[in-house]
């Protein structure tokens, strides 16, 4: 009977074994990763932020009705932000009356906590507006209380129309209101600071996760709102996240407190060569100038790591004219961006949402975001570089506004200028480029005219790349780095630091992410090496088993793939090759040869 028992006990202790094997979660390991910081002041967005963040205009009916046709069109959403009709949406934020008064439009928006459910439950984060001060006419008692405590730091009397008797966003912000008093709030009174959050916090119970922060981006303030999310944001697990303006950039203590964006923008090719007048208020500031707000040297918005741009352009011209061209133009520029956030103000009547606007855009956005989604490991590689390596995703080229790279594989060369069906691109020395949708290669250091149909816009893949990909999923939270496709565009050697983390806390901080190292080495003129590395570090949540599938995008036929001893036929499909997926732990070596 003893000898039974035993048996039995060395079952069940196998049975437990084979059962966490697969998930090394629990794990604790000896060491964290030692890797030197080039700049520590970087400190990354939540994973869910590289996804596709809408702001909008919306009741609580009109948000859950948009956000299900988002859905129903199979669009990514990982957040939605509700802007600052939120505090008084059923005056179409007219003011003074309610900004701010910690309330909000309780009748447009009858029940906050159901809609932020009804938001967690898809996976979405909620987020909405809010601003740095009191304006006191409808909001006495807010405004009296942080008065008699001592928590402003200055008042004035406003006379801008903006939510302070404009009946629309600003629009009508020239016109001369009679004023009230403002009292700007004391962001550098610790106590201030500490009764501010308190105030805000409700909204946090309700399930608010992020923050639009408008009209400043004084540090002390962002700092505040960010604070705010880290602390009173139930999904954030410590890595909080808000919007702010574009400036502020003085010290690197900004990127402390991500992420931005690249203000008010026009609907517009240019803001220099409009066809349409614009309110003069606007920012001077359409699709090319957009554009090159992420590549000028010159200027400081290239040196922020997290920048967002309203895709489509935020303001419309006077006559409410959407143009379908521009749109389209404008979210192939913004797939290739760290953070990408259709939004328009509530004149424009698309909302900057892809069907709303044509059949051909909702197509061509559902395209351009499916490889932006897909494209997650890349892209979040290069975010955790943008803090090990001080080097931003996207990368300026000297001299070249309307051209530059994301990460080191990628060249995107957007279109810019109406009814453009082509443009030049120069090619970066020392290295050869393959166009991503045909697979012509150019020599580096040369110069070509590129066709451009209007579902196209020059990007070029480096010779020699290794571009890791993932599934299409409708939001990165529910994405999955377990199956991983690899492109490879062999005839050079290539490397690819895999960077992987929990998304969601900040244990990244003190070493606890997980490398993967991936190289792919040339034998001879038809045949090279990939090699897959054990992975380097671990996180919580890292899964020991993954599948991979390799895409070769080469000139050269590749037939068959060697597998230790085994040889395996590639599979060619719709001018594609492709290996079977192959499934690997990951604390071994892989290797791989194509020939």
């Amino acid at each position: 009977m003893k000898h039974i028992y035993t048996k039995l006990l060395l079952v069940i202790i196998l049975t437990f074994i084979t059962s966490c094997k697969n998930e090394v979660k629990n794990a604790i390991p000896s060491t964290n990763l030692n890797i030197k910081i080039a700049d520590s002041s970087v400190i990354l967005p939540p994973s869910w932020a590289f996804g596709y963040i809408y702001g909008t205009y919306t009741n609580q009916e009109q948000s859950i009705s948009l956000i299900n046709n988002i859905i129903e069109h199979d669009y990514p959403i990982d957040a939605f932000w509700i802007d600052s009709w939120i505090w008084d949406w059923q005056n179409e934020g007219k003011g003074p009356d309610k900004y701010i008064d910690f309330v909000g439009d309780t009748i447009s928006y009858p029940n906050r906590k159901n809609l932020w459910s009804f938001m967690e439950e898809k996976n979405i984060k909620s987020g909405m507006w809010v601003w740095d001060c009191i304006l006191k006419t409808g909001n006495e008692e807010a405004y009296e209380d942080f008065k008699s405590r001592g928590f402003f730091k200055n008042e004035y009397i406003e006379t801008s129309s903006w939510h302070n008797g404009s009946k629309t966003t600003i629009m009508d912000s020239e016109e001369k209101v009679k004023g009230t008093w403002c009292g700007n709030i004391d962001f550098e009174n610790p106590e201030a600071v500490s009764y501010f959050k308190e105030r805000m916090s409700p909204f946090f119970d309700e399930g608010v996760d992020f923050l639009k922060l408008d009209r400043t981006d004084a540090v002390p303030v962002v700092k505040a709102m960010f604070e705010l999310t880290q602390e009173k944001g139930k999904e954030t697990q410590g890595r909080g996240f808000i919007f702010s303006h574009s400036n502020g950039v003085e010290t690197g203590e900004y990127k402390k407190y991500p992420g931005k964006w690249t203000d008010d923008t026009r609907s517009d090719w240019s803001a220099f060569k409009h066809k349409r007048p614009f309110q003069s208020w606007i920012p001077k500031v359409g699709l090319k100038e957009n554009i090159a707000m992420y590549t000028d040297l010159n200027k400081h918005y290239h040196k922020i790591p997290f920048l967002a741009n309203d895709m489509g352009g935020f303001a419309v011209s006077e006559d409410g004219f959407v143009d379908e061209e521009l749109y389209i133009r404008w979210l192939e520029f913004a797939t290739f961006v760290p953070l990408t956030t259709p939004f328009s103000q509530p004149e424009n009547k698309s909302g900057n949402i892809a069907f709303n606007i044509s059949k051909r855009a909702d197509t061509i956005f559902k395209t351009f975001s499916h490889i932006k989604m897909k494209l997650f490991p890349y892209i979040y590689t290069y975010a955790h570089k943008s803090r090990i390596d001080g080097i931003n995703t996207i990368r300026p080229i000297k001299d070249d506004l309307y051209t530059y790279y994301f990460g080191d594989n990628f060249l995107v060369a957007p279109i810019y200028e109406e009814g453009a069906r082509s443009r030049v691109v120069n090619f970066p020395k020392e290295d050869t480029w393959i166009n991503y949708w045909t697979g012509e290669e150019y020599t580096g250091g040369t110069n070509d005219t590129i066709q451009s149909t209007i579902d196209v816009i020059p990007v070029f893949v480096k010779k020699g790349a290794i571009i890791p990909m993932r599934r299409y999923s409708r939001s990165i939270s529910t994405g999955s780095n377990d199956f991983m496709e690899l492109h490879l565009y062999p005839g050079k050697n290539g490397h690819f630091q895999l960077i992987e983390d929990d998304g969601i806390s900040n244990e990244y901080l003190n070493g606890i992410f997980a490398i993967t190292n991936i190289d792919m080495s040339n034998l001879n003129d038809s045949s090279f090496k990939l090699t897959i590395n054990p992975v380097k570090g671990f996180y919580k949540g890292m899964n020991e088993i993954r599948k991979w599938q390799v895409f070769i995008h080469s000139n050269t036929i590749y037939n068959e793939i060697k597998i230790g001893s085994k040889t395996q036929h590639l599979i060619q499909e719709n001018g594609m090759v492709k290996s079977e997926i192959i499934s690997g732990n990951i604390n071994d070596t892989l290797e791989f040869i194509f020939q």
